[in-house]
């Protein structure tokens, strides 16, 4: 007796998925509601290849990375955590590129609490989340911000540390701290929960840099060089730009 045709479709399907790569990407916390929409989309144009996140704070994968966690590639949102790869020769010669940029904002709980006009204001509160400026590139624009205010020392007692960029967001937004400060793009998540107060004063923190590239260990080169050309495409520059970050490649 023959297979029956609907049965014959499964046994392709099942085939078909057994045969897929699985790329391992490890991105920036910032990254994680722009990537999830780039999933489906480059899934469906690239049915060999399936994508699995890692989203943490930029300086934790990099020590993951370092550490021989498994990866494909790795999206940073500085190029000090990429720059830590480099020298210790976790990325292929020739693969990485500067991607996205960003910026940095003051935000408060929306339509409640300390009445915050700019960054000069922030003596006012009496708790400000920024990332763990150890390996959070959030916080480590946080810091350099505050010390080109002259504010990181009177402050410091305030200060109430995230693991990544978006706990910070879930502080402004569960009302625990009276602001934070976040990339741009975090910000913009939530406009109905949290208030975007100000940008950072022009020349107050190292230029935001999103470098991406492959890495050493990877098993699946071809494929890792197909997502880097999807996000590098014009498909990938219109989402990223859908959700704020500004195009860094040339």
């Amino acid at each position: 007796m023959g297979i029956r045709p609907a049965l014959w479709i499964i046994l392709i399907v099942l085939s078909f998925e057994a045969g897929a790569t699985d790329l391992i990407v490890s991105a920036a916390a910032s990254l994680t509601a722009a990537l999830n929409e780039a999933k489906p989309v480059f899934e469906s144009t690239h049915p060999g290849i399936r994508l699995y996140y890692n989203f943490a704070a930029s300086g934790t994968l990099a020590r993951q990375i370092d550490a021989g966690a498994p990866a494909d590639v790795f999206i940073s949102a500085s190029s000090q955590s990429m720059d830590q790869l480099q020298t210790h020769h976790r990325i292929l010669d020739g693969t990485r590129i500067n991607l996205l940029s960003n910026e940095m904002v003051l935000i408060a709980p929306k339509g409640e609490g300390v009445r915050l006009k700019g960054f000069e204001d922030l003596p006012r509160a009496a708790r400000i989340a920024v990332g763990n400026p150890g390996f959070v590139p959030a916080g480590q624009y946080a810091n350099q911000i505050l010390v080109h205010l002259g504010l990181l020392e009177s402050l410091r007692p305030k200060l109430v540390y995230g693991q990544d960029v978006r706990q910070v967001l879930e502080y402004v937004v569960r009302k625990e701290v009276d602001a934070g400060i976040v990339f741009a793009t975090d910000a913009a998540l939530l406009p109905d929960k949290v208030e975007r107060i100000a940008r950072a004063p022009a020349g107050s923190h190292q230029p935001i840099l999103y470098p991406v590239a492959i890495l050493v260990g990877t098993r699946n080169p071809e494929q890792s060089r197909t997502f880097l050309d999807f996000l590098g495409s014009m498909q990938g520059r219109m989402l990223f730009e859908k959700h704020g970050f500004d195009w860094a490649l040339k």
